[in-house]
């Protein structure tokens, strides 16, 4: 019997070893399979870290440009406002002139651009500054037969003539309205180069 069980320790131990091997195998596999999946979420964890910072990046990178374009944006209307105000106060200047020099103002507009028969047509503002007088007066030193319409417009100075052909309208806001494309950048330069 001895010889069957040496033969069945033999057979026992062979197996005990081959399993043992099997195991060790498995363990082996096991541990590589971990290691590699570990690299494989690493190196995951990693592209979505740097995917991320990439989209973070992006994402401030437009919300600046945004806020350039928002500044942009509010600093041009605050330098149109301000051109705006500068238009403003020539009609202002204009129309705090002294009576004598506003009348010459207005009467040099007139002598320009009024034809024979024209009534001119002061603003409310003005009915006391340009009286009927001054308008038939006018008309005498440039030789043309000019009278002071009876009716009066709501701007703030001016005067508009009614003639027959035509109507022109030589009020302080059109005048401005006329001159700023001409003067505007002259005046930005002036108000912004700084």
């Amino acid at each position: 019997m001895e010889g069957k069980d040496a033969i069945i320790n033999s057979i026992i131990a062979a197996a005990e070893s081959k399993a043992r091997a099997i195991v060790d195998d498995a363990i082996a596999e096991k541990d590589a399979l971990l290691e590699t999946t570990r690299n494989r979420l690493k190196d995951r964890e990693t592209e979505a870290l740097a995917k991320a910072e990439k989209e973070a990046q992006k994402t401030v990178e437009r919300k600046v440009t945004l806020a350039n374009l928002d500044r942009r944006k509010l600093v041009l209307k605050a330098k149109q406002a301000l051109i705006d105000k500068v238009y403003d106060a020539a009609i202002v200047k204009t129309l705090n002139m002294t009576d004598n020099v506003y009348r010459e103002f207005i009467g040099g507009l007139v002598a320009r651009y009024a034809d024979d028969g024209d009534e001119i047509m002061v603003s409310e503002r003005d009915i006391r500054r340009l009286p009927y007088d001054w308008a038939t007066k006018l008309g005498e030193s440039i030789g043309k037969d000019l009278s002071l319409s009876s009716k009066h417009h709501t701007l703030r100075g001016g005067v508009v003539l009614v003639g027959y052909k035509c109507d022109k309208n030589l009020t302080l806001d059109t005048l401005v309205k006329q001159i700023r494309p001409e003067t505007e950048s002259e005046i930005c330069e002036k108000l912004f180069s700084r």
